[in-house]
């Protein structure tokens, strides 16, 4: 099998925390250590004694990740509150990756996009910033032509700017295994992952045949850690999977056969492996066994972590063996929802060989589809539903300074 063009292109990530002083901040430190070091010895001969004082120390330098100046030129991120103890760096280069749920550019968000465009993702882009990838479920066709598939009770057309609205909040990676992929036909879908590549956005799930949409994309990060992307969907309308002749989506539960070997094939080629699942029953709030054993297949099959959508709410999140499934990350751009269904989680993912740790960011999507973080008492009452979800799963989510936090020992 073979993969979207550009597969091996890297997405380098630039740190602040890589950044060393320059001449001048080494320079002052000096001249500030000497200068100390003949103060103290002068008092002490003078008094035979002395005590440091507090006021002399010098502030360390700042650690703040710098954020995506085209969308937000004023703002930067919060500082971080330190995660449970036991949640240290992983040891070992790996990766990290930002993942949302549902995006779509049709309905009254489209009219968002018109309007703000790249802005649209204004509120949570410092979070996507902090990852070597970030990824969503793109849920919605983008196309200004398309055949509109009108047999459909609901059909959605997205406006192609969505596409460099992702890109400037730093989404590279959507998965289009769903059920709305196909909603303007087969010549949507194609304009679709043309308007995701053209923004420098990769597009799994989804291609101009099977082989196409089974496959994974490996992208290589700054330090050379391969990893490869897939995504699968068990929402399958007639018509949406692809042929060896047609375009289309990745089955899953149809071919769950094709789907592991997709996945193990992936996980020959790649360091780690990264799955994007569109399952379950709309408004479910937990998955089912079959979405359990879905989800347990392609961990043993070699996926590190698995991202699911389609119920439109969240789920919880479930240790299995070496890897984590998030059975639903709900809504992240999707107009017309409140309430529950309007409340969300970004999973900020740090992946090594020796851990995975994943700390959940509360996110609201409001009723125009402009996500934005939450805070105070709405991002606990997330937070606590997620940790109440995911205890049903045998899985501890520890709530610290308004995010949640996971961490799995492989």
């Amino acid at each position: 099998m073979h993969d979207p063009p550009r597969q091996d292109k890297p997405y380098r990530v630039y740190r602040a925390g890589d950044r060393r002083p320059d001449g001048r901040v080494r320079r002052t430190l000096v001249w500030a250590l000497l200068g100390v070091g003949i103060v103290v010895a002068a008092v002490a001969v003078a008094v035979g004694d002395w005590r440091p004082s507090a006021s002399g120390a010098a502030p360390a330098p700042g650690t703040g990740r710098p954020t995506n100046a085209a969308l937000s030129p004023a703002a930067t991120p919060s500082p971080e509150p330190p995660p449970p103890a036991g949640s240290t760096p992983s040891p070992t280069p790996g990766f990290s990756v930002t993942a949302g749920g549902d995006v779509i550019g049709g309905f009254a968000v489209g009219d968002v996009v018109a309007s703000v465009g790249s802005r649209l993702f204004a509120h949570v882009a410092p979070v996507f910033a902090k990852s070597d990838f970030g990824f969503v479920n793109l849920e919605s066709p983008l196309t200004r032509g398309g055949d509109a598939q009108s047999w459909k009770d609901v059909v959605i057309k997205g406006d192609p700017d969505l596409a460099p609205a992702m890109a400037a909040s730093g989404i590279n990676v959507v998965t289009m295994a769903n059920n709305h992929a196909g909603d303007m036909g087969d010549s949507g879908l194609l304009d679709s992952i043309r308007h995701c590549r053209k923004n420098d956005i990769v597009v799994v799930g989804a291609g101009k045949d099977l082989d196409e949409a089974m496959s994974s994309t490996v992208l290589t990060t700054a330090d050379g850690t391969k990893v490869a992307f897939l995504g699968f969907t068990d929402v399958l309308p007639a018509g949406y999977p692809a042929t060896a002749s047609s375009p289309g989506v990745a089955p899953g539960r149809a071919d769950i056969g094709a789907v592991k070997r997709a996945v193990r094939r992936a996980a020959r080629r790649a360091d780690f492996v990264v799955v994007g699942w569109h399952w379950n029953f709309e408004y479910k709030r937990a998955p089912s066994s079959l979405e359990l054993s879905e989800g347990h297949a392609v961990v043993d099959a070699g996926a590190d972590i698995v991202f699911a959508h389609h119920p439109h709410l969240l789920n919880g999140v479930e240790k299995y063996g070496s890897g984590l499934i998030f059975y639903s990350l709900g809504n992240l751009v999707f107009s017309g929802f409140d309430g529950e269904t309007a409340e969300t989680l970004l999973v900020r993912a740090r992946v090594s060989k020796e851990r995975i740790e994943a700390q959940l960011v509360p996110v609201i999507g409001g009723g125009t589809g402009v996500p934005y973080l939450a805070r105070g008492p709405q991002a606990q009452s997330i937070l606590r539903r997620v940790k109440g979800f995911s205890a049903a799963l045998d899985t501890d989510v520890k709530i610290v300074g308004g995010k949640g936090y996971v961490l799995l020992r492989r």
